[in-house]
């Protein structure tokens, strides 16, 4: 009885140290994205930076979520991960075209998105029930 405790006692701490490792790396990487994605729209609003630049910028964004998701799709769920790539070629495609109000929905779109990953990935009494 005593060693079926202590086997359960270690599995139970190595899953709490296993989810407070993932909901850091996610609550990291999301900020990551988040505040890419912010500079972005603020770039895109303000209009100081050419198509050509803001092409290559949104490249870099695009470039930077596909080597966090492979890491993420690790231990979230890929349905939420697709919402943030459909988002970001999305912007993509009307940055391609320069359709700048368009881009700007959607990115706000991809954040609120990239939020609600982050929700659900916390740790509280919520999402346990």
């Amino acid at each position: 009885m005593k060693r079926e405790l202590i086997i359960v006692s270690i599995i139970i701490v190595c899953i709490i140290i296993a989810s407070i490792i993932a909901q850091n790396n996610t609550k990291k990487e999301i900020a990551d994205i988040d505040n890419k994605l912010e500079n972005f729209k603020t770039e895109i609003m303000e209009n100081k930076k050419g198509y050509i630049e803001l092409n290559e910028e949104i490249d870099k964004i695009y470039d930077n979520w596909v080597e966090k998701d492979k890491i993420l799709s690790l231990y979230l769920e890929h349905n939420e991960l697709e919402k943030i790539n459909l988002s970001l070629k999305t912007i993509k495609g009307f940055v391609e075209v320069d359709i700048t109000n368009e881009s700007v929905q959607e990115i706000e779109k991809c954040i609120a998105t990239l939020d609600h990953i982050e929700e659900k990935q916390a740790f509280n009494i919520k999402n346990i029930f």
